[in-house]
């Protein structure tokens, strides 16, 4: 039971669930789960399955001392470090269940073409963000629901708690392909901006995954942080948009409207805005500080609505219990939900079918 008793609190404090919160998921006591956390007392099996699912973790990682196999990752984080084992075989072992289930639906994930670029050469970022706005297939219009319109190109994305500090990270193998994370507690235009920094590395670094040493590549980083910020808005849209405010104060009315239309933080505006000879580089500070003033370090307004729900792996999972291809239980284990809303869906989903 020791093993058991670690990895539940390990997966609770990486979920940033206190005891408390815990607790009441499961109707049991902060003391309960102390005590099952300390070895003074064992969870039934009962329990333990609820504990999965309230934690989205696989029975079997909380039963089990954490083993890092899997995709190589590589982290969006000032210190890669902060990832524990737990949430690295947590992470791998989401990625390894999307990429079964695509197989045995014959529906296999996609990316773009890889392009090694070492260091980072602006003039190369933003062609690539216009290459894979074509790709997208959205020309000059705002993208939208980032998230959903990856997974329609066929682009694995999780949302997954993760640590305050870790925007999202991404993995890739020759035999799972690449797959994004996201931090699920994050302000809608990070997500849509993470998502697409990590795809930058999936294009510009893909030979280097599992190479990533501790602490952050500043080249790397900012190659993918123009990509992400050239799809988003692009050279000829905000030279668009803002013709009437070259080298003047961006008011924040304005901002504020470019962030709703195009689902960007104002701040991503502003670096786009420098990016592109809009405003200088000054004028860029003075109003990212201005900002930061005002509304804190982390957020702004308004806040955007949250992300569609993603449905790829759910419709891939119910894809392949039609097959018989997986069994309910493991569907409700690799979706995350209870065995009867599982049920319950897939009923849904055919009836949706029938009537299409």
């Amino acid at each position: 039971m020791a093993a058991e008793v670690k990895q539940i609190r390990a997966y609770r404090e990486q979920a940033n669930m206190s005891q408390e919160d815990l607790g009441n998921l499961l109707g049991v006591t902060r003391q309960t789960i102390a005590a099952w956390e300390k070895g003074e007392r064992a969870p039934t099996l009962e329990q333990l399955s609820k504990i999965s699912r309230a934690l989205n973790t696989p029975l079997d990682l909380l039963l089990e001392e954490a083993d890092e196999t899997g995709p190589s990752l590589l982290f969006r984080a000032d210190n890669p470090e902060g990832l524990g084992p737990e949430l690295r075989a947590l992470l791998g072992r989401k990625s390894q269940d999307y990429a079964s289930v695509e197989k045995m639906t014959g529906e296999l994930s996609a990316l773009p073409p890889s392009h090694n670029l070492e260091g980072y050469d602006p003039l190369t970022s933003e062609a690539m963000g216009r290459e894979i706005r074509d790709w997208l297939g959205v020309e000059q219009a705002p993208l939208g629901d980032v998230l959903s319109l990856l997974e329609s190109k066929g682009i694995k994305v999780i949302l997954h708690p993760l640590p305050s500090e870790v925007s999202g990270l991404s993995a890739y193998t020759e035999e799972l392909g690449g797959v994004i994370f996201v931090n699920d507690n994050h302000p809608t235009e990070r997500k849509y901006f993470t998502a697409l920094h990590e795809l930058g590395h999936l294009i510009f670094h893909r030979r280097e995954y599992g190479k990533l040493q501790p602490g952050k590549d500043r080249a790397k980083e900012n190659a993918a942080n123009h990509f992400a910020g050239a799809i988003l808005m692009p050279r000829n849209v905000l030279e668009k948009e803002l013709r009437n405010y070259r080298r003047q104060w961006i008011p924040e009315p304005l901002l504020q409207d470019l962030k709703l239309r195009y689902q960007i933080s104002m701040r991503t505006i502003l670096i786009r805005a420098n990016q592109v000879g809009v405003i200088r580089s000054g004028q860029k500070r003075q109003q990212y500080d201005a900002l930061d003033k005002k509304y804190g370090p982390t957020s702004e307004e308004p806040v955007l609505p949250p992300p569609q729900t993603l449905r790829r792996l759910e419709r891939l999972v119910y894809q392949a219990l039609l097959k018989e291809e997986i069994t309910t239980s493991r569907a409700a284990e690799i979706l995350g939900k209870p065995l009867v809303e599982v049920r319950h869906e897939l009923q849904e989903w055919l009836e949706e079918g029938a009537e299409s």
